[in-house]
């Protein structure tokens, strides 16, 4: 049988480090969810160390009443802190603070009495549960991590549960079968599982957390497109994972038409709303399709990989065509827009983006010189459509 005083000594050494690290983290970030997390290493490791002088101090109290405490704190904190960590987790406190409250009135009578084991081992089968279920419906990088987790979690209540089982089975039957035995491996059980999951976590945050940090590195927080430095990233990892030299990928260049003139007659907020309008009919038609950025104030660019330029063409002008057709309302205001786009292809073999942006750019210069609210590509530098211009009434 595995050796339970080394057991416990390392899920308490574990647990308190953990504790600490996630708590050094909160000091750094100030995520309310690390010091929660860092709370519920910090007090299983305190009831650790509590239950550990049982047999030294004659102290019930202390080592009984307050090690329970301690216990159903553990995942309590860790509920609350899954709930911070899905945003969109939203639980009420007072309920859970309610039943603290109460578990810690119950002990007070019986926490001398196998009844306070029974009591706390179902008040945390409750919670590791609940915490799973949070967890489940929480949005992971780490897919692996996260399943191991939930499992973790509910294997941890299944434990207890056992737990509850073993305790009460004296109680409700004639068998006075010793099951200290069986208690012996699920107390071990309780302590494996509690330091395996503690491992975890701390993985799944900075997973989590990387993932956003790298999300706000490369993505336009007001469009939701890709900024110019995550185009630049993701376009260079298309031309890294293509062996087929030959493949072709085209780029559309856009800039929205007398912008200037929309945020100097309507002001910036209405400017910004215009340009997550135009940022949605481009996501729209190229959702899937292509790599989509807004690489500068008003210019946005779509990568198309495996496209010809006659195609990109096609896609420009479908684009204009829908932005032309759907004035822009704001304030109750109809606002039209229109955009200007130029459009140049490439092979794989030959990619440069730099280039390729530099000859869109060129074409989508042409167009707005020779009229604006037009498409102009690479080989043809005619519109088949005669250009308007919007007009801005009040």
């Amino acid at each position: 049988m595995l050796h339970l005083p080394t057991i416990t000594s390392l899920s308490f050494i574990f647990n308190l480090l953990i504790g600490i690290l996630f708590t050094s983290f909160y000091l750094h970030k100030k995520t309310t969810s690390f010091l929660l997390f860092g709370g519920a290493c910090i007090s299983f490791a305190t009831a650790i160390l509590l239950v550990s002088f049982k047999e030294e101090l004659n102290l019930p109290w202390l080592t009984h009443y307050l090690a329970n405490l301690f216990i159903i704190l553990s995942p309590l904190l860790l509920v609350i802190g899954l709930s911070k960590f899905n945003n969109k987790a939203v639980i009420n406190l007072t309920p859970l603070a309610y039943l603290y409250g109460l578990c810690a009135l119950l002990l007070v009578f019986v926490y001398n009495h196998v009844l306070s084991q029974i009591l706390t081992s179902f008040i945390v089968a409750i919670l590791f549960l609940y915490g799973a279920f949070i967890l489940l419906k929480t949005h992971c990088v780490a897919k692996l991590q996260q399943r191991l987790l939930i499992i973790g979690l509910v294997t941890h209540s299944l434990v207890m549960l056992g737990q509850v089982i073993l305790l009460l089975l004296p109680f409700i039957t004639s068998n006075n079968d010793d099951f200290k035995p069986q208690l012996h491996i699920l107390l071990i059980a309780h302590l494996f599982i509690t330091t395996l999951c503690a491992l975890i976590l701390p993985f799944i945050i900075f997973a989590n957390s990387e993932s956003k940090l790298i999300n706000l590195a490369n993505n336009d927080s007001l469009t939701q497109l890709l900024n110019r430095r995550g185009f630049f990233s993701t376009c260079k990892n298309i031309k890294a994972n293509t062996a087929d030299k030959n493949h072709t990928l085209a780029l559309i260049m856009l800039d929205i038409d007398f912008f200037k003139r929309v945020n100097d007659k309507y002001g910036h907020d209405v400017g910004d709303q215009a340009l997550k309008w135009i940022a949605q009919h481009i996501s729209q038609l190229f959702m899937n399709i292509g790599i989509t950025a807004r690489i500068g104030g008003e210019e946005f660019a779509v990568l198309l990989n495996g496209y010809t330029l006659e195609q990109a063409n096609t896609l420009a002008e479908q684009l204009s065509f829908n932005i032309r057709q759907q004035p822009f309302y704001c304030n109750d205001q109809s606002i039209p827009l229109s955009v200007s786009a130029g459009v140049s292809s490439t092979t794989i073999n030959q990619l440069n983006l730099k280039e390729l942006l530099l000859h869109a750019d060129k074409h989508l210069y042409l167009a707005k010189e020779t009229g604006r609210d037009k498409v102009v590509s690479q080989y043809d530098h005619t519109s088949s459509r005669k250009p308007t211009r919007p007009q801005y009434n009040t």
